[in-house]
Formats: C-alpha cells, structure tokens, sequence
C-alpha cells in the first residue's frame, strides 16, 4: 500500500475518543500515486482525473476535531447533486460517482487561488475572515472593500443583497481580500477578464442555489466556491458545491422569529459544532476537548438535512469503510 505521513497539525492535541466512529481516511495501492490529504478529503491524480474520497473528518478553527458519521457520504451526494443541476451553466469538474464518498473529476490545469464567498446575511461567527467578526468585533465598516451601512444586526440580511467576499486560499488561515486584488491574481493565471467571468458564473450559481434552497425551505446564508481552469481554458468549479461544509444553512421557517428575538438561527452546517467548541472556550488553542456523542450525533442529523431536502434521500447510520470504498475506486479504474 502507499504509504504517507499525515500532516501532524491536523491531529495533534485532539483525543482519540473524537475519531472513534465515521470513516477516518482512505488509503489506494501504490500504483495509484501519492496520497494527498485535506481536511475532509483523499486525493489522488492519475491518467488525468481527480480522485476524491470524502471522509467523515470534521475541522474547527483550522484544527482537525472529530469525525462526523455519514458526514463524507452527505458531501458528495450533495456537491454531486448540485454539480449535475448547474452543469448548464457553470462548467464543473464532475465525471462520475462510483460509490458515495467518491468522486472522479477532471483535473484541472490551474486552479484559481482565491476563495470565491458569497453572503446574503451577516451570520454570527467568530471567524476573523467573517463580515460579523470584523463588523462587530472590530468595528469596521469598510470590509472586503465593500461599505456596509451602520446599525447592521447579527444574522440580518444585508440591505444590498448578496455580497462578493473574496479571500485568500491560504495553507492554514484565510485572508480578506479586495475584488481588485481578487481581479490581479485571477487575471493572471487566466487572462484579462478571467476575474468577470468568475464573478458572473458564481453570481449565477449563488441565485441558482438560493432559490432552489428556498423552494424548500431553507436559506443558502453565504457560500464559498473554488474555481479552476481546465486545459482547454474555461472555467470549472471545482472541490465542492452548496454543500454544508462550504456553506451557511438556516431553516427559513422560523428564521423571522429567531432573528427578533436576537437569537441563532436553526442551522444545518458546521456552525453547530463551532458554536459547541466557543462555549467550551475552544477557539482553536491548546487541547482539543472530548466532542459528546450528542453533538457528533447533532451534526450527522444536520448534514444530511440539505440532500434529503434536495433529493428526498436519507443516508444509513452506518458509515462505508476503507476497504469497500477502495474497492470501488478499483472497479471503476478496472471497468
């Protein structure tokens, strides 16, 4: 089997107890090449295409923290589940699904290192990177070279509507950025104009999604998308898509009443173990506390609220092992 060490700062200070149930990793025969790991995903590149193993690990505050069961198989079904919708009019980098944490994608030619986030609504968070942190916090009106009018609320909608928030893809933490400073870096992996074109096809893809969340019942609050450029030199989305991990999502029907009452809206997305970890006084320093069943059970239930809504398909409490996936990777590579 291939061997790869993985990167210490994703696990170090965090107990063993927070692993013990969802799919940790997945490992592929040496032929397949290097393994790469993010914070959810195993990557490999071979012949050209992308394989993506989504796993049940769940990150916080730029630390690894726990696994989440049925977490990596809600993912993929939901990033697939949009890549297919919007495939008209936003290119993506999908070829095929040959088991639910898995993904096989056109490798791209460059990616675009810019995070493309888009926000309706000034959600609560305690990330340097939000517009409630640098609002609120820090008192700043002039963010992301956007002016945002005085007496904002938490979880308000913004009054201008949707927002463009670009910022860096960095290694460990994110930075805010500047569409001009957006337009530079994309410009000149892409070409002139290279920046427009992004900004007009997630525009799309951000309305796209949030009418179709609002259909059924849900608000898309902000979104973040990755952009590459196949080798042909059109652009593709790639990574994920509108998937609770890359995105805000409230329950519409009672977001009116908890807003009035100065209350978090209900939420289906990592929010809930943020939240968890701040009233644990956990800010991403020192030890990792031992996560509760209850919570690691909280966000299973809420990861699999936006596919269910989506595609009217819930996913078993048990969870897909190493094995069974690879297996599957080599079926499809074999076929």
């Amino acid at each position: 089997m291939a061997q790869e060490v993985r990167q210490p700062s994703f696990f170090e200070g965090a107990p063993s107890e927070n692993f013990s149930r969802g799919l940790l990793e997945v490992t592929l025969p040496s032929e397949f090449g290097p393994r790469t790991q993010g914070k959810v995903r195993d990557i490999w590149v071979r012949d050209g295409v992308r394989i993506m193993a989504t796993t049940d690990r769940q990150s916080a505050y730029d630390r690894m923290i726990c696994t989440i069961p049925g977490k990596g198989e809600a993912l993929n079904m939901t990033s697939a589940w949009w890549f297919e919708k919007t495939e008209g009019f936003a290119s993506n980098h999908l070829i095929a699904v040959p088991h639910p944490n898995v993904l096989i994608a056109k490798q791209a030619a460059a990616a675009i290192p810019v995070e493309v986030v888009w926000r309706a609504y000034m959600a609560k968070s305690s990330t340097p990177t939000s517009v409630y942190f640098n609002y609120m916090k820090k008192g700043r009106r002039d963010i992301y070279g956007i002016r945002f009018p005085d007496d904002l609320r938490a979880n308000q909608e913004f009054p201008m509507g949707p927002v463009l928030t670009p910022s860096t893809r960095g290694e460990i933490h994110d930075e805010e950025m500047t569409e001009d400073d957006a337009r530079e870096i994309a410009d000149k992996i892409g070409g002139s104009g290279t920046w427009e074109r992004i900004r007009l096809m997630t525009e799309s893809l951000f309305a796209y999604g949030s009418h179709t969340l609002k259909q059924k019942g849900l608000i898309l609050v902000d979104t973040k998308y990755e952009i590459g450029i196949d080798h042909d030199g059109q652009l593709m989305v790639i990574d994920e898509l509108h998937t609770p991990d890359s995105s805000r999502i409230w329950l519409a029907s009672s977001y009116q009443e908890q807003f009035e009452k100065g209350e978090n809206p209900e939420t289906y997305d990592k929010e809930i173990l943020r939240r968890w970890l701040a009233e644990h006084d956990f800010r991403g320093e020192g030890m990792v506390p031992i996560v509760p069943d209850g919570v690691i059970d909280q966000m299973a239930s809420a990861y699999q609220v936006p596919y269910y809504a989506l595609a009217g398909q819930r996913f078993s409490t048990s969870t897909s092992g190493s094995q069974e996936i690879q297996s599957a990777i080599l079926q499809y590579f074999n076929q």
